[in-house]
């Protein structure tokens, strides 16, 4: 399967290295950011997981068993086909729908209960977040669904901007992806009704795992 390049990059080349870069720079600490409000998923609900990688979060997902369905949403060919070989190397339950492509590939009547974004906000600039790819997902959005995000926030130590620079720099480079500086990304979900639920800082404040659902649903 081809897969075209988006404004949030295409992660092919990197793919093979991409697990190992992790761990080098952070170790487990994104691994653990990532899980944190996982077990908020409800039984039986119908996941939406975007940019999941070479499928270790989806990993996470299946273990917990309580999912009727998952869409695995991802621009690289070559994450897909490690995710679904990660799947089926280990046996894992469930049932997935392995797309390659962006937000376009979702259908019109689909629906989920859940959407899970793991470090995919930060590849967008917040234009492109207020006005294309968080509206196109939230459509998807049941009324009560949680969103989950875990991603970069600015951080407070001078070292840590720096290496988040060093990081968007690397990934415009190697994966071309549109953001050139770290979008406000919890002020876009704002933007689009949305409301923080829960919120758990992680990476020494530089990571935050989070709990989004429309703001009437928490009237």
């Amino acid at each position: 399967m081809a897969s075209k390049l988006t404004s949030g990059g295409n992660f092919n080349w990197v793919a093979p290295v991409y697990d190992t870069l992790a761990f080098v720079v952070f170790g487990h600490k994104l691994q653990r950011a990532q899980v944190v409000f996982l077990d908020q998923i409800p039984a039986g609900a119908s996941v939406l997981l975007v940019g999941g990688g070479t499928g270790w979060l989806l990993e996470q997902i299946l273990k917990r068993g309580n999912t009727k369905r998952i869409v695995y949403l991802e621009t690289s060919s070559k994450m897909v086909a490690r995710a679904s070989r990660r799947m089926i190397q280990k046996s894992l339950p469930g049932s997935v729908d392995f797309r390659v492509g962006d937000e376009t590939a979702l259908l019109p009547d689909e629906s989920f209960d859940v959407i899970v974004t793991p470090f995919v906000l930060d590849l967008f600039t917040e234009t492109t977040l207020k006005t294309r790819f968080i509206p196109s997902l939230l459509g998807t959005l049941k009324p009560t669904g949680l969103w989950l995000v875990t991603d970069f926030v600015q951080p407070p130590a001078r070292w840590q901007k720096a290496l988040l620079w060093t990081m968007i720099r690397f990934f415009r480079l190697t994966a071309g992806i549109e953001a050139n500086k770290l979008a406000n990304w919890q002020q876009c979900l704002l933007y689009a009704n949305l409301a923080l639920r829960e919120r758990n800082c992680q990476v020494g404040g530089m990571v935050s795992a989070d709990v989004w659902v429309r703001a009437q649903s928490q009237r």
